[in-house]
């Protein structure tokens, strides 16, 4: 009798810390989408400030997120090849029809609201600011009903872009932990919770920020955040307990992993409940802030990254170290330094908008 041994050779991981950069930062943006829509038919209740952090955080998860998944095609010049060889039976492939679209209308949504705040950039002494002013493009106004609809379709391509990233990947079978229905909702609710720490992070750069938030917005808030971080519990434990093969739960390294889920979830929760004393201070609203997208990024790191270490045809360990190049913390540090460097120049335009807690354009209604 002859014993065979078989080997599985070291190979490269398939989803790179890009691929997580990807959902963190255009889940925002599709959450953002849907809170800004929510604040926007609320808007006699809702402050400008949060609606602008809203639609800025909106614009640029857009925009920034399809800059990393070209990093996770690990080409940008791959890009192409979808549309030339276009497979519609293949949710990657649909995506880079959606993607484009959601972009476009987030941009346009983000415009068209903040068309009287860029126009007031004429009054600036920075002469580059002043040119700025031209991108109003006239002094047509924009009714309260034409901004809705457009809100509303940058919803609708919002969920188009939350159901193609949850099902590109919940449709390999050969991990089960992804093949399975609550690894698309795990990242959807967490979106949320992510959308409302970079519209914290955004309001603080307003330096008229401190106490403008209205009673409907920290409600907002604190609904978005205790109600998503609610779900995110539920769906961690499911998540979890859905692998035919391989127990989390008697695993050292995934019991932390889970642990640090929940634990970040919950203090979420904490936070929420306790957002109207903690977002009127500087401190409570970066706390809050980092918390929320801290969270969202742990969850998204342990549900992709880290389950690629689970061995699929061995009972080996492959453990994953986050490099220092590109495809690891450098490219992580770069993405956000560009989302940062984005959301500084978008308050200067925010900024400039003299009584930001009541935005007046809303209530015109002439046509475009």
């Amino acid at each position: 009798m002859n014993i065979t041994e078989v080997l599985v050779p070291a190979q490269e991981i398939a989803w790179l810390p890009w691929a997580v950069q990807y959902f963190f930062y255009i889940g925002s943006a599709y959450a953002a989408a849907i809170l800004f829509l929510i604040a926007l038919i609320f808007k006699d209740s809702t402050s400008h400030l949060f609606r602008s952090s809203l639609v800025v955080i909106m614009a640029i998860g857009a925009i920034v997120g399809p800059l990393a998944l070209t990093g996770d095609l690990h080409q940008p010049g791959r890009a192409w090849h979808f549309y030339a060889h276009l497979t519609p039976w293949s949710w990657m492939s649909l995506g880079s029809l959606f993607l484009p679209l959601f972009s476009g209308l987030t941009v346009l949504t983000a415009w068209l609201y903040l068309r009287e705040d860029i126009a007031q950039l004429k009054h600036s002494d920075n002469p580059f600011l002043r040119k700025l002013a031209l991108l109003t493009l006239g002094q047509w106004q924009v009714s309260s009903k034409q901004l809705l609809i457009v809100a509303s379709l940058t919803v609708l391509s919002g969920l188009s872009i939350a159901v193609y990233t949850g099902a590109e990947i919940a449709v390999i079978a050969s991990r089960p932990l992804w093949n399975q229905p609550a690894s698309p909702l795990l990242w959807f609710t967490t979106a949320f919770i992510a959308a409302i720490g970079f519209t914290l992070l955004m309001s603080a750069f307003l330096p008229s920020s401190k106490g403008l938030f209205t009673a409907c917005d920290l409600k907002i808030i604190k609904n978005t955040v205790s109600l998503n971080g609610v779900l995110g519990v539920i769906l961690v434990s499911i998540w979890a307990s859905n692998h035919s093969h391989f127990s989390l739960y008697e695993n050292g390294d995934w019991v932390i992993n889970i642990t640090s889920m929940t634990a970040a979830l919950l203090v979420c929760i904490l936070l929420s409940f306790a957002s109207e004393q903690v977002l009127n201070h500087r401190v409570g609203l970066a706390l809050m802030s980092f918390t929320c997208l801290v969270c969202a990024w742990v969850v998204r790191w342990v549900t992709m990254m880290e389950v690629q270490t689970i061995p699929r045809f061995d009972a080996g360990a492959f453990p994953y170290e986050l490099p220092m190049g590109s495809a690891g913390w450098l490219g992580i540090i770069g993405m956000l330094g560009l989302w940062l460097a984005m959301a500084l120049f978008a308050s200067e335009v925010i900024s400039l908008r003299k009584n930001a807690a009541s935005h007046s354009s809303l209530s015109r209604t002439p046509n475009l």
